[in-house]
């Protein structure tokens, strides 16, 4: 009987080899390309860089801190690192933390993490942004421990809080919907989820739902109404308008971007397929219209162009308003270059008019005192757009431009006052 050859073995032990490989999958095959790449849309789409990436060449190491009523939480460090990332989470672990606010270790983390809407997303989207995320380079990286007075410190009252704030859903279609308004819905309410800034909170500091997106705050930066309110929200913004908005930023005529919300178009909605962003409109706009966070008037119905530097300059026959005239100067000398000397920006369209403008003609006016406090910086695919802050500003000062801006291009009703702007600047942590 002839000896089997040394090959021919080598070539029925590779066979038997490949059969069992299609027959059983290994459990330790890395994700393919696709699910990489389209877990790389899902955290682009909800945003996770703007509070897990600091530093751009060390992306998702954590540390940002996200200031809070009740003292300052850092991000985590969600890289695949062993040690101080999640390089060791399983898919369970990872699902229940998007899911039910719970880490690894079985501690509560805390909502500063929008799981009370990541909770919607499906376990396959979830399961694509932990591949993505499993794919980055690991970074060995210990985040600074939270800052939180007692009894905000104790995790485990955070069980008490989602008795209450959090339900432990899924999205579900709504089957007498087209697809574009189901797709809208899930990128609003759990992968973008735009409640967490402009739904506004109750004592518990969770979503008032039965109020959603009538408005809230983000920091010391309020989250406009983003209802079809003609009033208080969209409701008077075209379809493209509102696309415009979500793309570049800027909806001319009606809104430009800042703060937050700039670091969300620039990071996260301008990123969008086309598609995407037009399921977000086709759902907001046919939401129900809900009152709130704004005034008698829509907030671009008021303002007229400024006339004070012709009255500086002696050439319109008409005496300047004493009360008026240091608010009147420092607009002259910080503002006028760029936004014209009647506010009506430039003819390029690239520094706009603040007769009409939405932050200007706010009820309360946070957000036109961080804007002069920390400018505006955003980059899209559109280009970018650049106001640089005014922090060297004293209080005083700050308040009576502030002042001077809203008389004269927004709510003359409103009054800003040097300690509004000190509670402001504190909160924006600028000198």
């Amino acid at each position: 009987m002839r000896t089997p050859r040394p090959r021919w073995l080598l070539r029925c032990a590779l066979r038997a080899f490949a059969a069992c490989s299609l027959a059983v999958p290994c459990l330790a095959a890395a994700p393919d390309a696709a699910l990489i790449a389209r877990g790389r849309y899902l955290v682009t789409a909800g945003d996770c860089q703007a509070c897990h990436t600091v530093d751009p060449s060390r992306p998702m190491a954590g540390g940002y801190p996200v200031a809070t009523p009740f003292g300052t939480i850092y991000a985590s460090n969600i890289t695949p690192d062993r040690a101080t990332g999640i390089g060791a989470w399983t898919d369970r672990d990872f699902v229940r933390a998007m899911r039910r606010g719970i880490g690894r270790s079985g501690r509560n983390l805390y909502p500063a993490f929008p799981y009370d809407s990541y909770t919607l997303l499906s376990r396959a989207d979830i399961l694509a942004m932990k591949a993505y995320l499993f794919s980055l380079p690991p970074v060995h990286d210990v985040i600074p421990a939270d800052h939180l007075g007692f009894p905000f410190n104790q995790r485990w009252l955070l069980s008490g809080w989602k008795l209450f704030n959090l339900s432990d859903e899924r999205f579900r279609p709504d089957p007498r919907r087209s697809a574009a308004w189901n797709r809208g819905a899930y990128l609003v309410n759990a992968l973008e989820h735009c409640g967490a800034c402009h739904t506004p909170r109750g004592l518990t500091m969770g979503m008032e739902t039965s109020r959603g997106l009538s408005g809230g705050m983000a920091g010391t930066w309020t989250a406009y109404n983003i209802t079809p309110s003609r009033i208080h929200g969209i409701g008077a913004w075209r379809g493209r308008d509102l696309r415009a908005y979500l793309a570049t930023g800027i909806a001319p005529g009606m809104a430009w971007a800042a703060g937050p919300m700039a670091e969300a178009v620039q990071d996260s909605l301008s990123r969008l397929r086309p598609a995407d962003l037009d399921a977000m409109v086709t759902y907001l706009r046919s939401l129900r219209p809900r009152a709130g966070g704004g005034g008698e008037q829509p907030r671009r119905a008021y303002g007229t162009p400024a006339t004070d530097e012709a009255v500086r300059r002696g050439r319109s026959g008409v005496t300047a308003n004493a009360a008026g005239a240091q608010g009147a100067a420092l607009f002259s000398g910080n503002c006028a270059s760029c936004h014209g000397a009647s506010g009506t920006g430039s003819a390029d369209g690239y520094f706009p008019p603040l007769p009409h403008d939405t932050t200007v003609g706010a009820p309360a006016a946070n957000n036109l005192v961080m804007v002069i406090l920390t400018g505006v910086q955003r980059r899209t695919p559109a280009g970018a757009v650049f106001m640089p802050g005014f922090a060297t500003l004293s209080n005083r000062q700050v308040a009576r431009l502030a002042s001077y801006v809203e008389r004269q291009f927004g709510d003359p009703a409103v009054r800003i006052t040097p300690g509004r702007v000190a509670t402001l600047r504190k909160g924006a942590g600028t000198p």
